[in-house]
């Protein structure tokens, strides 16, 4: 074996090592997948049927953990490095069991998807995600009592919009998810950015 091959097995070593201590911790993955979730239940705030929106979370908290499962098998089998975070898998059958079990939980979806994840979170000793995880679970919970609509409408009567209602209008709670999950999908670019940075350092 010559130098400059001892060379590139000492590169492709040193890949995989920051590959693997990136892959410790990811945070990026779960944030934009919650995120894009969140931005997409505006589409059920466009009117007064709110009902689908709690049938939208009982189907879509599941489904993003069970999503996440998937993109890191799928980030398993393209690098080779991961271990497929099977607890997102878990958490999701275990939640969506729950769901169908514990009827009071549909009152609370958002914060149980919340804590949900902040298991995941302390299970890696990601205290980033945990952070986000609990800002999910608290800003869902704000969300489900509309804490952040009613807000909305005062500014909207403070300013004069809107006066032959008294500041209502709807949608404001589309327009609440929408910055809301943007939120969570500006703390996964955050990371996203560490996570690079780490494997291309």
């Amino acid at each position: 074996m010559g130098i400059s091959d001892s060379g590139e097995v000492l590169d492709e070593v040193g890949r995989l090592r920051r590959l693997a201590w990136a892959d410790r911790r990811p945070s990026s993955v779960p944030l934009f997948i919650f995120g894009a979730l969140a931005i997409l239940s505006a589409a059920f705030e466009l009117s007064d049927l709110s009902v689908w929106r709690l049938v939208y979370w009982l189907i879509a908290g599941p489904a993003g953990f069970l999503l996440c499962t998937a993109w890191y098998k799928n980030h398993r089998i393209r690098t080779g490095v991961g271990a497929g975070r099977g607890s997102y898998m878990t958490t999701g059958v275990v939640l969506l069991i729950s769901f169908v079990i514990v009827i009071p939980l549909w009152i609370i979806a958002l914060p149980t998807i919340g804590f949900a994840l902040l298991l995941i979170a302390v299970r890696q000793r990601n205290t980033y995600l945990a952070i986000c995880a609990t800002f999910f679970g608290v800003i869902g919970f704000l969300v489900s009592i509309f804490t952040f609509d009613n807000q909305l409408y005062r500014l909207a009567n403070y300013f004069g919009f809107f006066k032959s209602a008294g500041g209502y209008f709807s949608g404001a709670t589309a327009i609440v998810d929408v910055m809301w999950g943007l939120l969570m999908v500006a703390a996964g670019l955050i990371a996203h950015k560490r996570e690079v940075g780490v494997v291309d350092a």
